[in-house]
């Protein structure tokens, strides 16, 4: 199996699949389907069902992995996300990229159901594969699918990244624009470019105290305390990711390169002559600072994705995250917006995955990790979004649990996971599939 796995994944890996570019993903699993004859549905969004008939008495079993990939690389690299699939490396275990993401998230997913499609040998109920779209920016997928085409009420989600662990529940999140005009104007001071880069990335989900300290928020930090008028800032690619990079161009009676001179920020004189008055310049500043990242509460943690300048015009790209209700239900309240003329395009939300200990599938998943491993697997409640709520919410009485293969540093350019890892997982699936789920 193991080169059956690894060779799933380099097909999906070649090709390219960034999030709202989905159609040759979506058009090669409708190419497989076709080859083995079942049936398939694609929507108008690229969102794909496939379904393969049971050898076997049983419920039926739904999985799920989103078709798309977060898509950085190194400065320097001329790989163009569009058309060209990901350089993959693989080195004994260890599966990295060359100078990109590694898009694990989701391609193992998406490379051990491609294993179950396609392997007649195991046995399995009826058996139902949903692959969905831009995951990764707008759950876009996951709230469209017309879900009257799904028959399961048992479904598990691969879109977790340890495999000695199950998801019992994640956050709800709600993701922003904030977005500031003001009025250019010319003034008589010198003017500059800040650019900090290469700072730890990945999702900030996983990683929610590197979120406090990312590259928008470091750059603004550096220039407290100091006189001058931002004309444009820029970073950051995704709202879902910790941003690495940033750059400001600002002017200043200061001399700024001195000022950073033993600091990791690069800053080079050019030329220009106009930028933001300094109220403007202050209002931009709050407002990202008002937007807290990292761990706000407990419960409720933020990321401020992404910013960027179009003209006299500033977007921020803002998510907010909590496992509380009322939290998520008064995060409005608690924004400040208005006190420095920001205003608020909201892109969209996603409810709460809500802990349930009576779900069959929770309960049936730790009976039979503990039968293959002799030991509990790790209960988690995520911080970072998953698509089951979405899902859940448009499928009366549905039973999902989350789980997936070991993998770090995902969405940055060091991402890797393991293939040993992508194994214990499909022994996992495979035993699952051999129970019967029956008058449940």
């Amino acid at each position: 199996m193991r080169d059956k796995l690894i060779n799933n994944f380099l097909k999906i890996s070649s090709i390219p699949r960034m999030s709202g570019n989905e159609k040759q993903i979506a058009d090669f699993f409708v190419g497989v389907a076709k080859k083995n004859n079942l049936y398939y549905f694609k929507d108008e969004n690229n969102n794909v069902l496939i379904k393969k008939k049971g050898n076997i008495e049983g419920e039926s079993i739904a999985f799920q992995s989103h078709l798309d990939m977060v898509c950085v690389k190194r400065d320097g690299s001329n790989h163009n996300f569009d058309i060209d699939g990901i350089d993959v490396v693989i080195n004994g275990d260890e599966v990295k990229a060359k100078d990109t993401s590694l898009g694990a998230d989701q391609g193992v997913g998406l490379a051990l159901m491609l294993a179950l499609i396609e392997d007649n040998s195991i046995k399995h109920p009826d058996l139902e594969f949903l692959f969905t779209v831009e995951e990764e920016t707008t759950f876009n997928g996951a709230i469209t699918f017309p879900y009257d085409k799904v028959s399961s009420k048992k479904m598990i989600n691969l879109d977790y990244c340890m495999d000695n662990a199950i998801v019992v529940a994640s956050a709800g999140d709600k993701v922003d624009e904030y977005i500031y005009e003001g009025k250019l104007s010319k003034k008589d001071l010198d003017s500059y470019k800040l650019i900090i880069k290469d700072l730890s990335g990945g999702n900030s989900g996983e990683n929610i105290e590197a979120s406090g300290h990312n590259a928008i928020i470091t750059l603004i930090n550096s220039l407290l305390e100091k006189d001058v008028y931002i004309k444009s800032i820029n970073g950051g690619t995704f709202e879902n990711d910790i941003a690495t990079n940033c750059e400001i161009v600002l002017q200043s009676d200061l001399d700024l390169i001195s000022e950073f001179s033993n600091s990791s920020i690069k800053v080079e004189k050019i030329d220009d002559d106009e930028s933001f008055s300094l109220e403007d310049t202050k209002n931009i500043i709050n407002q990202i600072l008002e937007l807290k990242s990292g761990f706000i509460s407990k419960t409720a943690s933020g990321n401020l994705g992404m910013i960027k300048t179009i003209d006299n015009k500033i977007i921020i790209t803002y998510l907010y995250r909590s496992t509380n209700e009322e939290e998520l239900n008064s995060f409005y309240d608690n924004i400040n917006n208005e006190k420095y003329n920001f205003r608020i395009n909201k892109l969209y939300d996603d409810r709460i995955w809500k802990l349930n200990k009576d779900s069959y599938m929770f309960n049936k998943y730790k009976e039979i990790y503990n039968n293959l491993f002799h030991d509990n697997p790790i209960e988690i409640i995520a911080q970072g979004g998953l698509e089951i709520a979405s899902i859940q919410k448009r499928i009366d009485g549905l039973d999902i649990i989350s789980i997936g293969a070991n993998m770090k540093n995902i969405h940055t350019v060091d991402e890797v996971t393991y293939i040993s890892s992508w194994e214990k997982v499909y022994n996992i699936l495979i035993n699952i599939l051999s129970y019967d789920f029956s008058n449940i």
